[in-house]
C-alpha cells in the first residue's frame, strides 16, 4: 500500500472516530436532558404518534392502585412551575371520560403535565383531603409539532390539606432568594421546594414557598418584598415529611438567617437534602417541619 493510501485510510479512521465520538456525546446529553432526575418520579414522560397533522397531549388519568380509569377528571399543563403547579394552567382538558382518557391540542414546546379530580366536580381550585391529584409528580413532557405525546397520570387521593396552596407568589418579583437544592452527594435534586420562614421556628406553615427546582436544582422563591426569612426545602407541598423524604435547611442543624432586600436578591443559596429520619404523624398538615 503507498504512502498516500495510508493516510487517506489514517484520515477515514480519525474521521469515523471524531463522528463517534460526536454521537456519544449527543446520546449523552439527551440521556441526561430526557432521563428521571434524582428525586423519585420526577422524569421526563411520553411515547409519540402521529398526530395526522394536529399537535397536542394525549393520555389516561387512571387510580394509582387500582389502575382503573378515572373519569370526570382534568389535566392541567404548566409551561413553567412559578406557581408550583398549584396554581391556575396555561391549557386544561376536557373532563377525562369514562375510560379516563383525554386529548387537547397544545403548541410544541415543554411542558409539566398534573392531572387532578376534585370531588365538587369543579375544573378549578384549591385541592381539599378526598380529591384526586398526580401525587403532585413532576411528569415534564415535550410536545414535537405534528404529533400526540402520550402521557398517562396515575392518581391517588389526597389525605391532607396542601400546607401552602395560599402561600405562593404566582409572578415574578423583584425580590427574592434563588439557589440550588442539592443531594448528601452533591447531585442536584430535581421537583423539590425551597421554603421561606420569618423566625427559625420551621414546623409550620411557610411564609413563601419557591418554584419547582428544576433539572440543575436551581429553585427561586419570589418575595412581595424584603425582609429576613430562615429557609428548607423538601419534595412534597402536603403533611410533614414521612421517613425517608429528602428535606434539608440552608446552614443545616444550624439554621442561617437571610437578609433580602427589597428590590434585590440572595443568590446562590445551596440546601443539602437528607432522607428525613423524624418521626412521621400522619394528617400533621400544620407541622410540614
Amino acid at each position: 500500500m503507498s504512502m498516500q493510501s495510508l493516510k487517506l485510510c489514517w484520515r477515514a479512521g480519525l474521521i469515523v472516530c471524531l463522528v463517534s465520538s460526536l454521537l456519544a456525546c449527543r446520546a449523552s446529553m439527551s440521556s441526561d436532558t430526557k432521563g428521571e432526575a434524582s428525586v423519585p418520579g420526577a422524569q421526563w414522560v411520553g411515547t409519540y404518534v402521529d398526530g395526522h397533522g394536529k399537535t397536542g397531549i394525549r393520555g389516561r388519568v387512571v387510580l394509582k392502585e387500582e389502575g382503573t380509569p378515572l373519569g370526570g377528571g382534568y389535566v392541567n399543563i404548566y409551561p413553567d412551575t412559578i406557581s408550583n403547579l398549584l396554581g391556575p394552567s396555561q391549557f386544561i382538558s376536557t373532563p377525562t371520560d369514562s375510560s379516563g382518557s383525554y386529548q387537547m391540542e397544545v403548541p410544541a414546546g415543554v411542558y409539566y403535565v398534573v392531572g387532578r379530580k376534585r370531588l365538587s366536580g369543579q375544573s378549578t381550585g384549591p385541592l381539599s383531603p378526598g380529591d384526586y391529584y398526580s401525587e403532585h409528580q413532576r411528569l415534564i413532557t415535550r410536545v414535537e409539532t405534528g404529533k400526540f405525546v402520550e402521557v398517562d397520570l396515575p392518581v391517588v387521593v389526597m389525605k391532607a390539606p396542601m400546607f401552602f396552596k395560599n402561600r405562593v407568589v404566582e409572578a415574578e418579583t423583584e425580590t427574592g432568594i434563588s439557589g440550588v437544592l442539592v443531594d448528601q452527594a452533591g447531585k442536584p435534586v430535581m421537583g423539590g421546594f425551597a421554603m421561606a420562614y420569618s423566625d427559625k421556628e420551621m414546623k409550620r406553615l411557610p411564609d413563601y414557598a419557591s418554584t419547582l427546582s428544576d433539572e440543575q436544582g436551581r429553585f427561586t422563591i419570589y418575595l412581595p418584598e424584603g425582609s429576613s426569612y430562615y429557609v428548607a426545602a423538601r419534595i412534597h407541598a402536603w403533611d410533614m415529611p414521612t421517613p425517608g423524604e429528602p428535606y434539608g435547611k440552608y446552614g443545616g442543624e444550624s439554621p442561617v438567617l437571610l437578609e433580602v432586600a427589597t428590590g434585590n436578591f440572595v443568590k446562590d443559596v445551596q440546601i443539602v437534602m437528607v432522607p428525613f429520619s423524624g418521626v412521621y404523624v400522619p394528617g400533621k398538615s400544620q407541622r410540614p417541619f
